[in-house]
């Protein structure tokens, strides 16, 4: 009897506890939920931004090579006259040296000045090789002092450059320098003076003349330039046997091909030619061939033009024809010349 009412008033609970849930949505939410199979869906991941790629510092390895060679025949050319006091050279060689720098980008300059620290710091303290080899130069203490001076050289005009280029020079990229002919088309103006000995038929006669040729180049990384080109010379000669000593002028037109090989401030020619050979008083062509060597010495550049000054030996042997016999020629002479970068 005692069961009946209980079982009724938990039946009772039961009946309001539900009227009450679907009231309520909010209780009916936050009521325990009947365990399910399926899982809830997870919430999508977290993408976080990926750091930006660290970029290299830009590069100009072409224009610091360049910008290297201009400075160091600058401060070759200012050797050559005795260095003494540093400060009162790197004055003397800051037009130069301005002239370069303008030209050259930021970062060459930066790699050309980081390149020759690194060298520097291979070759070593001139001062203590001067020192150890008992207060001598060596052909080591000498390759650092030359190091140290471009070194110097180079800082002194970046520094002179930060407040002195002027306005009007752009820095170009890839800069190949302006005291060589590197990477580049030049034409090269050539004439000097030359003596002359003429072998024909065991006998032998001398005279002299000049030569003047136009030669187009184009030079490899500073180290090589190859030319060819036309050349005229001229000159008198004694004729043999002939009393009292008579002259006959000679005429040479000739192709000369030339391969220059550099050296700093100094040049070293190898040169061959097709020569040809007529007189005054017989215009008939003989033909022959040329070796020849040459050397020369440059000096910094002038506006367009880079001169410079040495001295030839050739070779000539031109072959029998219109009546003329075998003959061998040896010229040797002074030569100027001068190379034109006018593009």
């Amino acid at each position: 009897m005692i069961a009946r009412p209980v079982v009724r008033t938990c039946a009772l609970f039961a009946a309001i506890t539900a009227s009450l849930a679907l009231a309520d949505p909010a209780r009916a939410a936050d009521a325990p939920q009947p365990a399910s199979s399926e899982r809830p869906a997870a919430d999508p991941p977290v993408t976080l931004p990926l750091p930006a790629p660290h970029e290299p510092p830009p590069r100009d390895p072409r224009g610091a090579a360049g910008l290297r060679a201009d400075v160091r025949r600058i401060v070759d050319a200012e050797d050559s006259s005795g260095w003494f006091v540093d400060e009162t050279h790197l004055v003397a060689m800051t037009p130069a040296l301005l002239q370069s720098i303008c030209r050259a980008t930021p970062e060459a300059r930066a790699e050309a000045a980081a390149g020759l620290a690194d060298e520097r710091a291979r070759a070593g303290d001139p001062r203590a090789l001067f020192v150890a080899a008992g207060n001598r130069w060596t052909s080591q203490s000498k390759e650092a002092m030359r190091l140290e001076r471009e070194a110097r050289a180079l800082e002194h005009g970046r520094t002179a450059a930060a407040t002195s280029c002027p306005f009007w020079v752009t820095p170009q990229r890839g800069y190949d320098g302006r005291q060589t002919d590197r990477n580049r088309f030049t034409l090269n103006l050539e004439t000097g003076g030359l003596l002359q000995v003429r072998r024909t038929e065991h006998t032998y006669t001398y005279g002299g003349g000049g030569v003047i040729r136009l030669l187009g180049g184009y030079g490899f990384a500073g180290k090589t330039t190859l030319l060819a080109g036309a050349e005229f010379a001229g000159g008198a000669m004694i004729r043999p046997g002939v009393t009292p000593s008579s002259f006959v002028v000679n005429y040479f037109p000739a192709l000369p091909v030339v391969l220059r090989f550099h050296d700093v401030s100094w040049h070293y020619d190898l040169e061959i030619a097709g020569v040809s050979l007529f007189q005054a008083d017989d215009p008939r062509f003989s033909y022959g061939g040329r070796l020849g060597f040459s050397f020369g010495v440059s000096a910094l550049r002038t506006r367009f033009v880079i001169p410079w000054a040495g001295a030839v030996v050739a070779y000539e042997h031109y072959f029998e024809r219109g009546g003329r016999a075998p003959a061998d020629f040896v010229r040797a002479g002074l030569r100027v010349g001068a190379v034109f970068d006018p593009f």
